[in-house]
């Protein structure tokens, strides 16, 4: 298990929770933690042993070869080992290691992000951000509160990982759906006007409640980016959205079906 975040996220904290929750430790597998970052948040040689886990600390993700994981399994003969990624470190080489130990395999990946400093992540490290959840099965938003924005927080990680689980805690670790911002169009008009700025925002909205959208009438604006050739009158419309940084930008679209394609070409900007 993967724990990355940034530092004082709250990794550690979830760390213990997860030890001290029964359903995770109901087989009685002993746990190997290797920890590359430590923040405010200890664990302690009695809580180690009371959890029957063992751990190890590293300066650097980099230090955890092939062989040193290796030589970890055989020495402590773990059930399960959990890892706490340095939040200003990227995991991808060793998350998408093809080669790891037939020993181990990653059974998932979770990220604790502070939601009252997310946005500051986001405006100067944004590509820190794109790493720390790429690969996240489950994101947990904590010290979430009544300033908290849910589109911009479940929109900047949608943005990076369409297949992630979003939670949100309140300062108290209670999970806090947050009420919904209002999107900025009018979805009880007779036809949704999308403006251009704000296609990314209905488009997570749509990808993540599409009954919502059924029988709805949509004006928005896109590039023809992709023919499919065994369908006539079918085409995908499309728009660039910055995922990490300038030098990363993915193409957000969808099928448009009942287009003339005789008359327009790829390129083209449709409305």
């Amino acid at each position: 298990y993967g724990f990355t975040g940034f530092l004082d996220s709250g990794k550690t904290t979830f760390i213990k929770d997860t030890l001290e929750d029964p359903d995770f430790s109901a087989d009685g597998l002993s746990t190997l933690i290797l920890m590359i970052e430590e923040g405010e948040e200890e664990l302690s040689a009695s809580f180690l042993e009371e959890h029957d886990a063992a751990m190890e600390v590293f300066n650097s993700v980099t230090e955890l070869t092939n062989e040193k994981i290796q030589e970890l399994v055989d020495y402590y003969n773990p059930g399960q080992i959990i890892i706490e990624f340095n939040g200003m470190e990227p995991i991808t080489e060793l998350v998408t290691r093809p080669d790891l130990p037939e020993c181990v395999a990653f059974a998932q990946i979770l990220t604790t992000i502070d939601a009252t400093t997310f946005g500051l992540y986001v405006a100067n490290m944004r590509s820190l951000v794109y790493e720390q959840c790429r690969f996240s099965d489950l994101v947990v938003f904590n010290r979430c509160d009544e300033t908290s924005r849910k589109s911009f927080l479940r929109g900047n990680v949608k943005a990076i990982n369409t297949q992630a689980q979003i939670v949100y805690e309140d300062i108290y670790g209670n999970v806090n759906q947050l009420m919904e911002d209002d999107l900025p169009f009018d979805f009880d008009a007779e036809v949704i006007e999308i403006k251009d700025e704000d296609y990314g925002l209905w488009y997570m909205d749509c990808a993540e409640n599409p009954a919502k959208y059924d029988e709805k009438k949509i004006c928005l604006k896109g590039m023809y980016c992709e023919e499919i050739p065994h369908l006539e009158q079918t085409i995908i419309l499309g728009r660039q959205a910055m995922v990490c940084c300038e030098d990363d930008t993915s193409m957000i679209s969808l099928t448009v079906t009942g287009v003339r394609k005789s008359e327009v070409k790829i390129g083209d900007w449709l409305t």
